[in-house]
């Protein structure tokens, strides 16, 4: 048996937390206010296979307001992916703080969504199986879990896909899939990891779009880890730069372009949005710079001692 994606191990890591926390039976998804995340002074080590230490993360401090869609930019390896999973309760920091709620996390609390950068759907369940999975956890019955998800199948465009399995759809519409079973369960928070990195770009445009128009009823708090500044920008309340490994803080940028922000593909052209890229990819820009020369460094002096 083929074992699991990392993706698939943090989903069923999930699945199992969510049952835990939601043990009694559940009429519905009820709506979760959006909460306040905070990272206050936070350090993250990891021991590398060598037995040395690694810094991925040092004296993060970041906050992202009730309701506020907060995106993440940053070089390879600077830590964007560690800063969620901590959020999510998945690692603990080595130093300092994360609060969600005004409560320290301490585990995968309720009202956690994720979504990944590669499909996190059980191959052997259906559209509306998968997406059923949420309230089915929550212990909803399984006539209204599946009524649920046959609404969200329908609000995310794949009405008439519901009984079609992973593997017989398009990348777009397996990320469509993904997103309705993160947003079922009405999260108070949402994290999203590159969630569109492998589309194409016409369907990332569309899917952000799409996901615009969903988080805009809803309002969870959301961090969105991408490399895409244009994405960001198009996307976000904030961005928040990361400088080069070991990652923190570089800058924060409030992004002032109204909402409802309406097609990306147009916005992008906006004076404004052009204004504010400028800014953010002249912070951003050192940062990556800095991260391939030292990679280049790095692969040259191991090639000399080959």
């Amino acid at each position: 048996m083929a074992q699991p994606t990392k993706e698939e191990t943090v989903a069923n890591t999930f699945a199992k937390r969510r049952r835990a926390v939601h043990g009694t039976r559940e009429s519905g998804a009820a709506a979760v206010r959006p909460a306040q995340i905070e990272l206050t002074g936070v350090t993250k080590r990891f021991v590398t296979p060598s037995g040395t230490m690694f810094t991925a993360l040092r004296d993060v401090d970041m906050t992202i307001g009730a309701g506020k869609f907060c995106a993440v930019v940053g070089p390879s390896g600077c830590g964007k992916s560690t800063t969620l999973t901590m959020v999510a309760g998945l690692e603990r920091p080595s130093a300092g703080t994360v609060q969600v709620g005004g409560q320290s996390v301490d585990g995968i609390a309720a009202g956690t969504g994720f979504m990944f950068q590669s499909d996190a759907l059980m191959p052997w369940k259906t559209v509306l199986g998968n997406v059923a999975l949420g309230p089915v956890f929550r212990n909803v019955p399984k006539k209204e879990a599946q009524a649920q998800a046959r609404e969200w199948v329908r609000r995310v465009g794949l009405a008439g896909f519901e009984d079609h399995h992973p593997h017989q759809l398009s990348g777009g519409m397996r990320k469509r899939v993904s997103l309705a079973a993160a947003l079922i369960n009405n999260p108070s928070i949402l994290l999203m990891d590159e969630p569109f990195g492998a589309l194409d770009v016409q369907t990332k445009a569309m899917m952000s779009n799409e996901l615009l128009a969903l988080w805009e009823q809803a309002r969870p708090s959301v961090i969105f880890v991408t490399h895409d500044l244009e994405e960001a920008i198009a996307l976000a309340d904030q961005v928040v730069v990361m400088t080069a490994g070991p990652g923190t803080v570089k800058a924060v940028y409030d992004i002032d372009l109204p909402r409802p922000r309406g097609a990306v593909q147009e916005i992008r052209f906006a004076p404004r949005f052009l204004e504010l890229h400028h800014q953010i990819w002249a912070s951003l820009r050192e940062e990556v710079e800095s991260a391939y020369t030292r990679t280049a460094t790095v692969a040259s002096a191991e090639g000399g001692r080959s």
